[in-house]
């Protein structure tokens, strides 16, 4: 048996619990829009995504910040450490 991605952990926990569904991604900043909104590429994917993302006020982003999102929100991000 393999280990539960993070959806599928929250998903049969949610369920057993009566929980609003949450969906969690983690993706890396590829560009900014001349707006300078996120242009993000999902992990595990080859292609930046079409849609561009909304972020939190709070958060400023940069090209190669890894970030998360909530509910297809970017809730802020962090610079990878090479």
């Amino acid at each position: 048996m393999s280990m539960p991605t993070v959806n599928e952990y929250w998903e049969n926990a949610t369920k057993a619990n009566n929980v609003p569904q949450i969906e969690v991604k983690l993706a890396i900043v590829e560009a900014l829009t001349p707006d300078n909104r996120p242009v993000i590429r999902f992990a595990g994917e080859s292609a930046p995504s079409q849609k561009i993302y909304v972020h939190m006020k709070h958060y400023i982003p940069t090209i190669g910040d890894m970030v998360m999102l909530i509910n297809g929100v970017i809730q802020g991000g962090w610079t990878s450490v090479k």
